[in-house]
């Protein structure tokens, strides 16, 4: 086709569908819709709002992760800057409390599988991913 052909469109085309294996791991960006929230501090609660906006602490204090009742696990990047604080107990359907331990920066990982994995077949439902940045000062 040269520059002075304009190209035809053919009405009786069809749109090609590609089906293959679903994605099970996508980061919660993709899930949910972005909403701004402000940085979460001490005392305060990071949530599925919030989470990836992270938390900023001074060493001894301590946040709480809500991020809802469902299966999280929850994995600390670097222990010797935070780490979940079990004096404080767990409240129901939350991930517990975090405690700030040394001045640094580190992040949690925060990974969960919807319940129908466990089926038989499992389904093909994402698995979703978060990532927490954690900012300790001194």
């Amino acid at each position: 086709m040269n520059a002075s052909e304009t190209p035809q469109i053919m009405s009786s085309q069809i749109a090609a569908v590609v089906v293959g294996p679903a994605t099970t791991s996508l980061p919660l960006t993709q899930i949910k819709t972005r909403t701004p929230a402000p940085t979460a501090s001490a005392g305060g609660e990071i949530n599925l709002q919030n989470a990836e906006r992270g938390v900023t602490l001074r060493v001894g204090e301590s946040f709480l992760l809500n991020l809802g009742g469902r299966d999280w696990n929850v994995r600390v990047g670097d222990e010797t800057i935070v780490r979940r604080d079990a004096s404080l107990g767990i409240p129901q359907d939350t991930q517990g409390y975090f405690k700030a331990l040394n001045a640094g920066k580190t992040k949690l990982y925060a990974t969960s599988d919807p319940p129908c994995r466990q089926a038989t077949p499992p389904c093909l439902m994402p698995t979703l991913f978060l990532e927490i940045p954690v900012t300790v000062l001194p």
